[in-house]
């Protein structure tokens, strides 16, 4: 960017170089290469690990402040005098990179922690509107989950996934209580340790959930398997099921529910609903062949399509109640026309009936999506009942491609259809006149029977003109 007759150039670097404007416009270029080598200004690296990609100038009279965009997630504000009395730069705010994949609330306190992507976890004071602090790792964070009261009192414990598989248990800690006064004045004594960690999982863990009683924790993961552990002896294993689907949500039964079962959905349409896992007597962990769980007793719900049996059954109810109306206004036309025409109302409604007779379309077929919609969330509404969010609608059925080169093309398909109507229509008119010249056939041969029935002296002989 050009400012006061200097270029500004930001970079992935993390450097602001400041370049003489006429020095770049009149050089000349000394040999066939084309590229002239310069040197900047000045110089400010503002950071390690910083990434610039944006700048503006601050509307600020006397001082030349700039903000700094950071890929990484921050802005920071930049002194570009290059005097003695140029300010360091200053992080103002720092959020994560990228889409925030997991947030979990204290149970006891306004804290808030996120994570992203970008391999942080974040810890918020959400009443004093101030970031606490943030802690970095090697692999982006998927999941959270904050340790319950029963377990961690003080309400400084929380569980994180990341998407290599591994849990980490966190803790906050500050000397001067930060569970009690937080949101009453700013912290910033504030830090996180390691308690624990462990690997359950071969790919991202998207669920973390402790059972109302806080014996057990159930973590899921995209690798299609739920790992159960005790809390009480430092997380030791318990063991693990395999589901049909990745796993993205896990949920377990409130203290209303009579047992405690654990609610497991998977992306792909399937819910699972398993027992509370049997926790075995002290044993060696070198003594376990595999820590799967092969007795569980697992209910498995399957969801599909419904949506186009729905509109099968509307359009069914719609016609039978169209059908209806039609007979209920042929009855009442028939009693009508009786009354007026006498015996020649039975002829008139027979040339209606054939005029209205159409035939009907074929009733919409049943489409079940080979791919059902992804399940969002669940929970538990009531003792052996819950409740699921489908993401968007089911795919509509494929249309057929065209692959006969011969196919008609819209205007003569268009033509066609019209051609066949006319034939159609050709047909049931010859078809309506047979019908006539075939009721007047029989209704001459009852003449001509009743004519025989006669005395022959008042017979109608054939020979006789009836002009």
């Amino acid at each position: 960017m050009l400012d006061e007759g200097e270029v500004i150039t930001i970079g992935s670097d993390g450097c602001v170089r400041i370049w003489d404007f006429e020095t770049i416009d009149t050089a000349d270029v000394i040999d066939e290469t084309g590229l002239l080598e310069i040197e900047p200004i000045n110089e400010l690296q503002v950071d390690k690990n910083v990434k610039l990609f944006s700048m503006i100038k601050m509307n600020e009279v006397g001082n030349n402040f700039w903000l700094a965009q950071d890929s990484n997630g921050a802005i920071w504000k930049l002194d570009l005098s290059f005097s003695n009395i140029t300010q360091d730069p200053e992080c103002l705010f720092s959020f994560h990179s990228g889409a925030i994949e997991a947030l979990a609330v204290s149970p006891v306190t306004y804290l808030m922690a996120t994570t992203g992507l970008d391999c942080s976890i974040r810890f918020y004071d959400f009443a004093g509107k101030i970031p606490l602090l943030q802690m970095k790792f090697k692999q982006g964070g998927t999941a959270l989950a904050w340790v319950p009261r029963l377990i961690s009192y003080g309400g400084a414990q929380i569980t994180a996934g990341f998407e290599d598989g591994v849990v980490r248990i966190l803790e906050l800690y500050d000397p001067k209580g930060l569970t009690v006064f937080v949101g009453r004045k700013k912290v910033s004594e504030a830090d996180i340790r390691l308690k624990q960690v462990f690997k359950p999982h071969t790919a991202a863990i998207t669920a973390l959930a402790y059972d109302r009683d806080g014996e057990v924790l159930a973590t899921g993961s995209k690798d299609k398997t739920v790992f159960f552990f005790e809390v009480e002896r430092d997380y030791k294993p318990i063991g693990y099921i395999t589901t049909p689907g990745p796993v993205c949500q896990l949920t377990w039964s409130s203290s209303s529910h009579p047992e405690s079962t654990l609610l497991i959905i998977c992306e792909n349409g399937y819910v699972l609903e398993a027992p509370f896992p049997a926790i075995k007597e002290e044993e060696e962990d070198h003594d376990v062949v595999s820590y799967e769980i092969k007795d569980m007793c697992l209910k498995y719900f399957h969801f599909t399509s419904v949506k186009s049996k729905i509109l099968r059954l509307i359009e069914i109810e719609r016609r039978k109640k169209q059908k209806e109306l039609k007979e209920k206004e042929k009855q009442e036309r028939r009693k009508r026309l009786e009354t007026e025409m006498g015996e020649d109302a039975e002829w008139e409604l027979q040339e209606e009936d054939e005029e209205e007779e159409e035939e009907e379309e074929p009733l919409p077929e049943i489409f079940v999506p080979s791919t059902p919609c992804h399940i969002l969330c669940g929970f538990y509404s009531e003792p052996g009942k819950f409740w699921i969010s489908l993401f968007g609608i089911e795919t509509e059925p494929i249309p057929e491609d065209i692959e006969d080169p011969k196919a008609y093309s819209i205007e003569n398909a268009r033509r066609k259809r019209e051609h066949d109507k006319l034939m159609k229509e050709v047909e049931e008119i010859k078809a309506g006149k047979r019908e006539r010249i075939k009721a007047l056939r029989n209704q001459l041969q009852k003449l001509l029977q009743m004519n025989e029935e006669l005395p022959k002296h008042m017979q109608f002989k054939r020979t006789v003109s009836l002009k």
